[in-house]
């Protein structure tokens, strides 16, 4: 192991990725394609809304100090057509809902009650001055920030930003990251494992995480427990935005990802934290190949081959090393990774958590801060019995983690607990 920080808590672990200084692209692409996308600058009114005083219904334009008489209808008004001339007294002119209001009329009647002739109505029973209209500006007025930077565009918000016409929309373009496994224990899910192999379970569950953070995604395959076959793989990885690594981060005889790394010129800010699951997790950053002979070095012919674009010396690359246990990596991804993706893709670094009542009592929890899954139904929380760091059957039944400080005494039944939301 090289060296590295001492071990350090979650929360010392937070402060150091959250003073990273990030620049995330901005991309303008169509509306349309937008979808899922967060907003990267305020997108304003471009007019009022609604622009006139505007009918909320069928019916006729009335002036309110005339609602008892006879009156005489003066033609009519369709959604999409502008009034071309002024109510009078004793007047009345039939207006479709969407239709602007002409001047002198302060309130719409609905069809269904008043009578009428060719040429004449009589309103049936009393409204109140304004029924049935929607002011001008009631909404929003021009100028006015409607969708702030930082919004996901779902389809209410994509129909916000058709009507004030934001055909072209700045948004977050999405890292580009890449996963890498190693192993020689690790095969792919789709194959039969020997004896003593595992299925390929962390890339999946990495991808389908940072998918749904809007991260464009390469999986560069498996790469076995070979210092130069690793360094290949690592150097192809450093190419990209953000590279996370599975395997190999701890201090067994196979563990070289924590030395290639630092080799390759990546510097290390964390590589190991006081949780359970997920002690064995790195963070660092790379600025440029330092080892001689760094600008020969290509990337591998790997099963990838993927490798977006040249290697460049200047480039800039985070760097996760997450547990091999896929429960260890989906919780440091979870509490650490994500505070950085979520920052490139224009969100908050905070997760969403809530708070529940405890069904179960807990024991004392050890020295190590515990994430435990637990299942959240209405307003409780119920710990998941905990099998270790890969049993990845209990997790999927999870929809939370419950922390539990260090050395926390007992918990009993009823208690109240704020969990973090997955």
């Amino acid at each position: 192991m090289p060296d590295a920080p001492p071990l350090l808590t979650s929360q010392q672990a937070f402060q150091i990725l959250d003073s990273i200084p990030l620049n995330p692209r901005i991309e303008s692409m169509p509306l349309e394609s937008a979808q899922g996308r967060r907003l990267a600058a305020d997108l304003t009114a471009d007019r009022d809304y609604p622009p006139f005083d505007k009918s909320q219904m069928d019916g006729i334009a009335i002036r309110h100090e005339d609602l008892s008489s006879n009156l005489h209808l003066i033609g009519e008004i369709p959604a999409g057509s502008w009034p071309t001339r002024p109510l009078s007294p004793g007047q009345a002119i039939r207006i479709m809902t969407g239709a602007p209001l002409p001047p002198g009329a302060d309130t719409v009647i609905p069809v269904e009650h008043i009578t009428a002739t060719a040429d004449h109505c009589q309103v049936l029973k009393p409204f109140k001055k304004h029924n049935a209209i929607s002011p001008q500006g009631a909404e929003v007025r021009a100028g006015q920030i409607v969708l702030h930077a930082g919004t996901i565009l779902n389809p209410p918000q994509l129909a916000v930003a058709a009507t004030i016409g934001a055909a072209q929309v700045p948004v977050y373009a999405p890292p580009r990251i890449a996963i890498l496994t190693t192993g020689d224990e690790v095969v792919h899910y789709s194959q039969s494992p020997a004896p003593a192999q595992i299925r390929n379970s962390n890339s999946l569950l990495l991808s389908s995480m940072l998918w749904n953070l809007n991260c464009d995604i390469t999986d560069l395959g498996i790469a076995p427990d070979h210092p130069d076959t690793l360094r290949d793989y690592l150097t192809e990885g450093l190419s990209y935005d953000v590279l996370f690594i599975t395997g190999g981060m701890s201090m067994g005889n196979y563990d070289y990802v924590p030395t290639l790394l630092q080799q390759l010129g990546v510097t290390l800010q964390i590589s190991k934290v006081k949780i359970k699951p997920g002690k064995p997790f790195l963070f660092g950053k790379f600025s440029g190949f330092s080892f001689p002979g760094s600008a020969k070095i290509k990337a591998p012919s790997s099963p990838s081959s993927l490798n977006p674009e040249p290697l460049n010396p200047d480039h800039s690359c985070l760097v996760f090393g997450l547990p091999g246990n896929p429960v260890s990596a989906f919780v440091c991804t979870t509490l650490f990774a994500t505070r950085i993706i979520s920052r490139l893709t224009g969100g908050s670094p905070h997760p969403r958590t809530s708070t529940h009542t405890l069904t179960t009592p807990l024991p004392p929890n050890g020295p190590r801060e515990f994430f435990q899954p637990v299942l959240l139904q209405n307003n409780s929380a119920t710990p998941l019995p905990w099998k270790g760091s890969s049993d990845l059957f209990t997790l999927a039944q999870a929809n939370a983690l419950l922390s539990r400080p260090e050395n926390a005494p007992p918990l009993p039944a009823g208690s109240s607990v704020e969990v973090i939301e997955i």
